[in-house]
């Protein structure tokens, strides 16, 4: 991703438990092209990746989420939002299909517990969701990705859809916690 964005585009991240790995695989050195979040008030991202997009038209914004943040977000309206106002963003939905952030709180409190014996963390979420469709369904581009080698032509189809004027959403499938 740091090879097709700009050193003046803006990241929003709120990929909560992936956040030190996006800040390593797109570091931004400009003040005001990075925006972090540490777990309170989550899916607040999305309508944030607006705002910023509203403030900043000239620059690419990337809004990068968990699925369980993503929820939070309220993305049918956001996408509706973006399309209606014309302000086109890129969304990246990392999709383990749970909250990491639930079950890592269950192992740090009870690490030999029966959750863990189990592997019932009550951490899951609906399976096979298709994210993509959601943004489509507001005239985005979506894109689906489970293969890491399909990932770099995923990206450069969304930052053109994005650079020409349309909102994108790219879910990448990881695996399940």
């Amino acid at each position: 991703m740091a090879k097709v964005i700009g050193a003046d585009d803006i990241v929003v991240n709120e990929a909560v438990r992936n956040r030190g790995a996006v800040i390593e695989q797109i570091p931004r050195s400009k003040p005001g092209s990075y925006f972090g979040f540490a777990g309170g008030g989550l899916g607040a991202g999305a309508g944030m990746a607006l705002g910023v997009k509203l403030a900043k038209r000239d620059r690419m914004v990337v809004h990068i989420a968990g699925d369980g943040v993503f929820y939070f977000g309220n993305p049918s309206s956001v996408f509706a939002v973006s399309k209606h106002y014309d302000l086109p963003f890129f969304t990246v939905v990392v999709d383990n299909s749970g909250w990491g952030a639930v079950k890592a709180a269950v192992l740090s409190v009870y690490p030999e517990g029966e959750a863990k014996a189990l592997h019932q963390f009550q951490a899951q979420l609906a399976p096979q969701m298709e994210f993509a469709k959601i943004a489509e369904a507001a005239g985005a581009h979506g894109e689906s990705v489970a293969n890491p080698e399909d990932v770099p032509a995923a990206i450069a189809r969304c930052v053109a859809a994005v650079r020409g004027g349309r909102s994108a959403l790219m879910h990448v499938r990881i695996p399940a916690i």
